[in-house]
């Protein structure tokens, strides 16, 4: 675990990444509903297998050095469900990234043949690695994180990497990926609507 740093309530002003330009992006909770569950973890990964933990402060949420950081549209952050990781990062945080891709989104655009979308089902489809998710419904409240949910977090965005370059070939081949480009743009008005109140099957039919 040398290459997992943990950080309570921002990331170091030390720790400069402005040179990667691409960052697995993560959230904890400790629920899915938002106002009434905490964020209370956000996880940062490197493509060299370098993970960077920060253990948010639940009173104020302030956090500078990771906000302006999440703020730098030259940097792409990968998530899976993005929509879910930018509403808590929006409400909390009150940040918004700019430069985003979903992997989960991709691969629904990308695998239609497949229902199989989840973050577990990608890593074992589409890296040959079987992962579990055990840890996902633990205590993530808890100031002492045990080792299996910070492996756990770490995990998190490992794959995403080697997902998202795979699922950018798929769109690419099946020329799609103008259409995942307008969805990722879509993603953030999705958030702002939420967080207003709105429930996206406002819109379905």
């Amino acid at each position: 675990m040398n290459n997992i740093k943990i950080f309570e309530n921002d990331l170091p002003s030390d720790i400069d990444l402005s040179n990667e330009k691409v960052i697995g992006l993560d959230c904890e909770a400790l629920g899915l509903t938002l106002g009434r569950d905490p964020l209370t973890l956000i996880q940062l990964g490197l493509e060299s297998k370098k993970y960077y933990l920060i253990k948010l402060n639940r009173e104020t949420y302030k956090a500078p050095n990771l906000i302006k950081f999440l703020s730098d549209s030259s940097t792409l952050f990968i998530m899976h469900y993005a929509r879910q990781d930018l509403l808590w990062l929006k409400y909390h945080l009150k940040i918004q990234p700019k430069n985003i891709f979903c992997t989960k989104l991709c691969s629904k655009i990308a695998r239609t043949a497949s229902n199989n979308h989840g973050y577990k089902d990608l890593v074992k489809e589409l890296c040959g690695k079987d992962i579990s998710k055990k840890e996902q419904q633990s205590d993530w409240g808890d100031p002492n994180l045990s080792e299996k949910q910070i492996s756990y977090a770490a995990q998190d965005t490992q794959y995403l990497f080697e997902i998202k370059n795979k699922l950018t070939k798929m769109l690419i081949r099946e020329k799609r990926i103008d259409l995942f480009e307008k969805c990722m743009k879509v993603i953030p008005i999705l958030v702002d609507m939420e967080i207003s109140g709105y429930k996206i099957s406002t819109f379905e039919h």
